[in-house]
């Protein structure tokens, strides 16, 4: 990698932070190759010396990240923030909020019927005091099976909740990004 090629790679790298902000870095990094070379310095080694871009461009986007919060900001960014939320709300209200209580009531009823059937062998004891024994047998074999189905359901419904998790979680990071005006990565 060369000069031209390690300023490139930063500056594809740092394309998150606002292009002001971006020239102000890259021009510490030119100035850092202007001061190699008149020390003697290749280019090779300048790099070397400067690291990995993207450990320089995580490094500077943590930096912008914090101070970014200390900056005011312009009222014209602010309205844009608040006119996104309340769309974002009203989208989430009408659009997003009827599938999402639904997906999330079929989980729930599918948690809770894991969990009868789970508890099933020790609900058919109450049907030894009914009847004979005859009737009790089927009846707790038969609980056997469902609990059986139950831990299986279970399992399943552990990873469909982290799934869902997963999503919902993506889904409110997508919410913030648009509302705060970020670009995705």
């Amino acid at each position: 990698m060369n000069k031209d090629g390690f300023l490139n790679e930063l500056d594809r790298l740092l394309r998150e932070i606002p292009k002001k902000e971006r020239q102000e870095i890259l021009a510490d990094f030119k100035e850092h190759f202007t001061i190699g070379f008149n020390e003697g310095k290749k280019e090779e080694e300048i790099i070397r010396e400067l690291g990995d871009p993207k450990v320089i461009a995580e490094e500077a986007r943590s930096d912008y990240e914090a101070t970014k919060s200390e900056r005011p900001q312009p009222v014209a960014n602010v309205t844009r923030c608040i006119l996104a939320g309340i769309g974002m709300i009203f989208f989430n209200l009408v659009v997003v909020l009827g599938p999402l209580v639904g997906i999330l009531s079929i989980y729930l009823s599918f948690c809770i019927v894991s969990a009868v059937f789970i508890v099933s062998p020790l609900l058919s004891i109450g049907t030894l005091f009914d009847s004979g024994g005859m009737p009790f047998l089927f009846v707790f074999f038969s609980s056997l099976i469902l609990c059986g189905a139950g831990i299986l359901l279970g399992i399943a419904m552990i990873f469909i909740g982290k799934f869902l998790w997963r999503v919902f979680a993506g889904y409110l990071r997508f919410n913030v990004n648009v509302v705060m005006g970020r670009k995705r990565s």
